[in-house]
């Protein structure tokens, strides 16, 4: 019953007022995979490529744990599906831009990274543990959301029913 109500949750803010879904973020890197340095959300979601949304932070040690994980997928499946990774670190007391950016030098990442100007992102994505995944189709709707780190082999799973769904 959980699932169903945060999937609900989710699938609201993306298609309810539209303003509520949509957040401006400054991309920290991967300009060239969002298109530019400060992206709207929704023009992600419009691709025409599914979407792997994950809230980290800096000093979260679950995030650090998961995101070489995420590296591996991204790095396998880049050419069909977009990664934003959300720095939510200031919102949620849990690091800094410089301590976020500093974590991704020091892991290697290389998947679209950046942070929002404000909390809206965490509010309206009802995100209540760190690091927090969701899901989107090829068509811009919720396909899945994950709650705390995911091992690889699910997001491996979940990555590729969505490509499957997308073909």
């Amino acid at each position: 019953m959980l699932a169903i109500v945060v999937f609900a949750v989710v699938f609201q803010v993306v298609n309810g007022s539209g303003a509520s879904a949509d957040f401006e973020f400054s991309v920290y890197q991967g300009e060239e995979v969002l298109g530019g340095d400060q992206v709207n959300f929704s023009s992600v979601l419009t691709s025409g490529k599914p979407v792997v949304l994950n809230f980290w932070a800096g000093d979260c040690p679950p995030c650090r744990a998961e995101m070489p994980a995420l590296q591996r997928v991204w790095d396998t499946h880049q050419e069909k599906i977009i990664f934003v990774g959300l720095d939510v670190g200031t919102f949620t007391g849990l690091g800094t831009r410089q301590s976020a950016e500093s974590l991704l030098r020091e892991l290697n990442v290389t998947y679209p990274a950046d942070g929002p100007p404000n909390r809206t992102p965490v509010v309206n994505y009802s995100v209540r543990s760190m690091p927090t995944t969701v899901f989107f189709g090829a068509d811009g709707l919720p396909f899945d959301r994950w709650d705390g780190a995911i091992s690889e082999f699910q997001m491996n799973n979940i990555v590729s029913a969505m490509l499957e769904e997308a073909s």
